[in-house]
């Protein structure tokens, strides 16, 4: 199994978690301000009960240095499982030394350290890496916020993977800025 030097309470946390799962499903989102990213916190809380039934643990991470932010980003979205607050971005370091992901870091007011941008990734219990996805911050993609992949996709394309099967989906459907809106004002 890789693991993680779990100095730091983060690590810990993640490491706990990891090896507690066959399959993290991790999602890291920018704060409980942005509406892509309630949005697709509201689907993960939708799949949640389809990965906790595949032995699966899913995570959200924020840099977001608020504990009440979190608080108020469950009560907007409905997700109630495992988070992690980690305002010195460890995780998003240690996940690119291991070349697991490259999670950008953007500069933001009241994020010291600055802000994690919107990223996926899905572990195995091994360290294996079953899927990856990392927004580039761009002015196409309104500075990270739009643009991001299915999570429902993501997942289905997991648990084909976990199955030892071809994956469901070659590309995935992007959620962008009309979708969030038509969510935002129809649910």
């Amino acid at each position: 199994m890789t693991r993680m030097d779990s100095q730091t309470p983060v690590l810990e946390q993640f490491n706990t978690l990891l090896s507690s799962s066959e399959v993290l499903f991790i999602v890291f989102y920018r704060g409980h301000w942005c509406p892509f990213c309630q949005t697709y916190l509201t689907t993960l809380a939708q799949l949640t009960p389809s990965i906790t039934a595949s032995n699966g643990t899913p995570l959200i991470v924020t840099s977001e240095p608020t504990p009440q932010h979190l608080e108020a980003t469950r009560q907007a979205t409905g997700y109630t499982g495992s988070a992690i607050i980690d305002t010195d971005n460890v995780l998003a370091k240690e996940f690119k030394a291991r070349g697991w992901i490259d999670v950008a870091i953007t500069e933001k007011k009241g994020y010291a350290h600055g802000m994690a941008q919107p990223a996926v990734l899905v572990l195995k219990k091994d360290g294996t890496v079953l899927e990856k996805w990392a927004i580039v911050p761009s002015m196409m993609n309104m500075g990270g916020a739009s643009d991001r992949p299915s999570l429902t996709q993501i997942w289905e394309n997991t648990q084909a993977k976990l199955k030892n099967e071809k994956p469901v989906h070659g590309m995935y459907k992007k959620l962008g800025a009309m979708a969030v809106l038509k969510a935002k004002i129809f649910g």
